[in-house]
């Protein structure tokens, strides 16, 4: 392997590099300290599927700005084997060749490199990440004697704050996934692991066995041996061919799960919970649908919350629960507040236009559109459910690697 160093402009144009970060594909950011700035692929990119040479490079890339080498370079985007059989540009048919396979473990990608007399650690798209930060305390306290300035080293990060969906319990490590030399030449597994040994665990290698079974395998919720995967305890596995390509197989159960943790936010649990809620109190499905934004067909399926909360996480289902108790309590603090503000001009109600002078009078807006409900003797608990819809939140978890 050569140690010559492998520079930005060896591995790709730095105007493309630069265009892909103009129009949004990939970020740029830069490290507090030092002349270093790390690139990666957006989610504009992920949901375009804009992948080229470029894009797919930017998993965390870190270039030395005053000199154009590379200071770090991480594994390229690679994607699930189904996608190279969809005659797609960025992933061609999969190659007739031998191959390994690995765990595909479920943490925050860790990118460990020397710089300025000492060893960092970046996440995929940042140097300050608190992946990033718990990473370089635990390197801190290991010995890394034995790793090779020069190299870069990829890891997982496990530690039980960060968890996906797999649970590891309270495991803390970063399991060594690959390593790259100086110029750019992938180091062997067994290579690296020698100088890994000291800080943490290297991920799992399986014997070897057809990809057709492999596939049929994960596809089914099957765990090599023929145990039966929950999702909870592996996401699937990583395929080595010898040329360096890469592919993933997930469980699909795993997937199932990761879908609802990584995308389900609190307006999503609102609507659902809505849906159930008013449903079964008799309120008439057109009603529900327009206060919760839903269509009929919606409003009138089965129980949209229990199938979204079924087979998940304790963790996930208790958060859950807490959304919907928030809903509960802020629905009958704005009735209660209705009631209240009711009760002083409900002697008004005889002279509509008296009415109308005194709900416009009262100071909460939420409050006074439902005065004339109440007087009418209609239920404003739709009205109120409506306007507690939560804004944009983030989901439960937030999967950077995904």
């Amino acid at each position: 392997m050569s140690s010559t160093r492998l520079r930005l402009d060896h591995l790709m144009q730095p105007d493309d590099l630069a265009k892909a970060v103009e129009i949004g594909h990939v970020t740029r950011r830069t490290h507090p300290e030092l002349p270093l700035s790390i690139y990666a692929y957006t989610r504009s990119c992920q949901y375009e599927q804009a992948w080229t040479d470029v894009t797919s490079r930017c998993r965390g890339l870190v270039v030395d700005d005053e000199t154009g080498e590379v200071a770090a370079l991480p594994l390229p985007k690679f994607f699930n084997a189904a996608e190279h059989a969809l005659d797609r540009p960025y992933a061609p048919a999969l190659p007739d060749e031998p191959f390994e396979v690995y765990d595909k473990v479920d943490g925050s990608l860790a990118i460990v490199f020397h710089h300025s007399g000492r060893w960092h650690v970046a996440s995929k798209g940042s140097f300050i990440s608190e992946q990033a930060t718990w990473a370089g305390r635990w390197l801190a306290g290991q010995d890394t004697g034995r790793l090779v300035p020069g190299t870069t080293y990829l890891a997982e990060i496990l530690y039980p704050e960060n968890r996906i969906v797999v649970n590891y319990g309270d495991r803390r490590d970063l399991v060594l996934l690959a390593a790259y030399g100086p110029d750019g030449t992938e180091v062997p597994l067994a290579e690296a692991a020698v100088a890994w040994e000291p800080i943490g665990s290297v991920v799992r290698v399986w014997p070897a066995m057809p990809l057709a079974e492999l596939v049929g395998l994960t596809s089914s919720s099957t765990l090599p041996g023929g145990g039966a995967s929950t999702g909870t305890d592996a996401e699937g596995f990583v395929i080595r061919f010898a040329s360096g390509l890469r592919a993933k197989v997930k469980i699909a159960e795993y997937v199932r799960l990761h879908r609802i943790l990584t995308g389900i936010t609190e307006r999503d649990i609102w609507r659902g919970y809505g849906i159930q809620r008013f449903r079964d109190a008799g309120r008439a499905p057109k009603l529900v649908a327009q206060a919760v934004g839903a269509s009929i067909a919606e409003a009138t399926s089965a129980t949209p919350l229990d199938d979204l909360l079924e087979q998940v996480p304790d963790e996930f289902d208790a958060w859950v629960r807490g959304v919907i108790e928030r809903l509960e309590a802020a629905l009958a603090d704005r009735e209660r507040a209705i009631d209240e503000a009711y009760a002083t001009i409900s002697h008004l109600g005889g002279d509509r236009a008296a009415f109308a002078r005194a709900a416009q009078a009262l100071p909460d807006r939420a409050v006074k559109a439902a005065m004339f409900q109440r007087l009418e003797g209609r239920p404003t608990d739709l009205v109120v459910w409506r306007a507690l819809k939560p804004v944009a939140a983030d989901p439960f978890k937030t999967d950077e690697d995904s």
